[in-house]
């Protein structure tokens, strides 16, 4: 017993000298550990996540910053040209913790003003300097410098009106035609803030464009009228002109609505997933105003984007054997026994023939929208290109798809009363980059030829 207790004894001494000997290496180990931490060597990574290739007047940058390890503790950006370095932004990071560290990652923003900083049109460099909370480097930490390379293009591009409409009637259009000085991103003409796209006109030289403009049918007066040109470093030339506004006397229309005609047209509508509350009268209120706002929004949407080629010749067809009913821009005044109920302006001219009459497409173009659209019924919409497009509405019949490209003539559909029509008829509407203008310009051929195809 004795033996066996001596022997235990040797044992216990045994792990007590191998654990003191333990310890230290275990400390020893700790501390290679927070050394390792305190003492990393890897480098903060510098992204610019937006396109920094060329720098106009003003520019706004984004840079991002990350170190995983100790975190950000400082950012500087700076910019080098003709041997001079500008500083831009610097950002300076608080440690935090028992071990100061900063942030994984920031994301700064700013605006560089070229003009003030004395930059010249040529090459430059952005440089960006980042540091962490590292201990190396005598506690100054990892430091990287990123440098990328810049355009300082502060230039506007120049912009010269070569031709314009002198007179122009409320709810007309016409064109523009205008010369630039360089290629650019975005140009266009801009009329009482509506904008229109320019497209080339290849016959008139290089750089030469033109814009079909739509001037909508309560416009008083032209408060701005310019082409602007915006250039990929984001300086813009402009160049104005003048028009004159023709209006013509208001046309009034009155709408009497009957019981018989909610109980008829409602159903179409909640079959069309409108969401409608309240008495027939309050549904149908619903659907002359918010429908109808919404409807047009669509409209404006799918005329927001057009080819930019010619796909019309000579002037738009009407429907044919056909007679007016209703007048562009007429303004309607609507009655609920007696009772004056609503105010709403006709944007295009109703037309009526026989029953189920054949609905040709007014002009070449590829359809740009063909189905049900709630206050108009069944739709279609036709691109002819350089911004102009026709609508077809109130169809018992849809015979094209979206994308189809049609000749003029060519069948589109029938005519109907889906929608908001009281008995079969068409209504036709004419829209120049979403505006909708007078449908009796495009159907004359002396007016076409004077107001458009001369300019195109």
């Amino acid at each position: 017993m004795k033996l066996e207790s001596v022997d235990k004894l040797s044992n216990d001494n045994k792990m007590g000298v191998s654990l003191l000997w333990l310890a230290p290496l275990l400390f020893v180990a700790i501390l290679a550990v927070v050394a390792l931490k305190l003492y990393e060597m890897e480098l903060p990574q510098v992204v610019i996540p937006t396109d920094i290739s060329r720098f106009g007047t003003n520019k706004r940058v984004a840079v991002v910053v990350s170190d995983a390890k100790s975190g950000v503790r400082e950012i500087k950006v700076a910019m080098e040209q003709g041997g001079r370095r500008l500083p831009l932004y610097e950002k300076k990071c608080v440690g935090e913790g028992l071990v100061a560290s900063g942030p994984a990652r920031l994301e700064e923003n700013f605006v560089v003003d070229t003009l003030s900083l004395g930059l010249v049109d040529g090459d430059a460099k952005l440089v960006v300097t980042a540091r962490d909370f590292s201990w190396w480097n005598w506690r100054a930490g990892n430091v990287v410098e990123a440098s990328f390379p810049v355009t300082i293009d502060i230039k506007p591009p120049k912009v010269r009106v070569t031709a314009s409409p002198t007179y122009i009637k409320a709810g007309g259009a016409g064109v523009v035609v205008y010369r630039l000085s360089e290629a650019v991103g975005r140009h266009g003409v801009n009329v009482n803030g509506d904008f229109s796209p320019g497209y080339p006109l290849s016959d008139h030289g290089e750089q030469v464009y033109g814009a079909t403009i739509g001037i909508r049918y309560d416009t008083e007066k032209v408060k701005e009228a310019y082409v602007s040109a915006i250039d990929q470093a984001g300086n813009e030339g402009r160049a104005g002109f003048g028009m004159i506004i023709r209006r013509s006397p208001k046309k009034f229309d009155r709408i009497n609505i009957s019981d018989g005609f909610l109980a008829r047209k409602l159903p179409e509508f909640a079959d069309h997933n409108e969401k409608l509350t309240g008495t027939p009268l309050a549904e149908y209120l619903t659907i002359n105003n918010k429908v109808r706002q919404e409807n047009n929004k669509r409209i404006a949407q799918v005329c927001s984007s057009s080819l930019p080629e010619k796909l019309w010749q000579g002037t738009f067809r009407r429907l044919r054997r056909s007679s007016r009913r209703a007048g562009y821009a007429d303004y309607r005044t609507y009655y609920y026994h007696d009772r004056e109920i609503d105010k709403q302006v006709h944007l295009g001219i109703d037309l009526a023939s026989t029953k189920h009459a054949k609905v040709g497409a007014a002009n070449g173009g590829r359809v740009a929208f063909a189905e049900y659209l709630g206050i108009y019924g069944n739709t279609v919409i036709v691109d002819h290109g350089l911004g102009i497009f026709s609508l077809s509405s109130h169809l018992s019949r849809i015979d094209v798809k979206v994308g189809e490209m049609v000749k003029k003539g060519d069948s589109l559909g029938l005519t109907g009363m889906s929608g908001m029509a009281g008995g079969d008829h068409l209504h036709f509407s004419m829209l120049v980059n979403g505006i909708f203008v007078n449908p009796l310009e495009w159907w004359d051929a002396h007016w076409l030829k004077l107001n458009v195809e001369s300019y195109l």
